[in-house]
């Protein structure tokens, strides 16, 4: 089982206090752990700016998604941003997959997933209180959820966030089909993290 059959995936963040950086844990529907996600490149330098900034949710990471194996299956890069994020995502080899551009929306989340060639391949919207997440083909036909699970008592006070991947058919074309995959570690890193 592997990050791109597992059905539901769930994207879980570790407990932590008082740290800026990118980590995830990825299990099956089993909670057999299948993928180590880790943030790259958060030298001592970028910790400390990060201690230092009230609010990093506009600052570059970039995680690379490994089996547990420790082989390297995507790259997840969400670059600097201000208002909207572009995150793009590649193959370990430097090949890009496609991007995940926020949409500028007042109420709610939405973003617009796109092959390496800016065309439309899919979306995702989200509810307003970024709980619950469509992701739609390029035709609005719903392909997958992405649900937002509510912490249990210990991790309340921490920064961690769960989130379940239930895709709805068990192939889909490419890009697209990887791209729903990153959605799970995506929409954290954009909506959530440093925030």
């Amino acid at each position: 089982m592997d990050i791109f059959n597992a059905n539901p995936l769930v994207v879980r963040q570790p407990k932590r206090f008082m740290v800026d950086v990118s980590d995830y844990e990825v299990y099956d529907a089993y909670g057999r752990p299948i993928a180590q996600v880790r943030e790259q490149s958060a030298d001592g330098g970028m910790q400390v700016l990060r201690a230092l900034s009230r609010n990093t949710g506009g600052f570059e990471r970039r995680v690379h998604v490994n089996d547990m194996y420790g082989h390297t299956r995507l790259v997840i890069q969400k670059h600097w941003s201000w208002m909207t994020a572009s995150t793009s995502v590649n193959l370990p080899n430097g090949h890009p997959v496609g991007t995940i551009e926020q949409d500028l929306k007042f109420f709610g989340s939405k973003f617009t997933l796109m092959d390496p060639w800016k065309r439309v391949v899919g979306s995702i919207e989200g509810d307003f209180i970024g709980m619950d997440f469509r992701l739609k083909d390029h035709a609005e036909h719903e392909i997958a959820r992405v649900d937002r699970r509510m912490p249990d008592l210990g991790e309340l006070f921490t920064a961690a966030d769960s989130y379940a991947l239930h895709q709805r058919y068990p192939s889909l074309p490419q890009p697209l089909g990887t791209l729903v995959v990153a959605s799970a570690i995506a929409i954290d890193l954009v909506l959530k993290e440093g925030k």
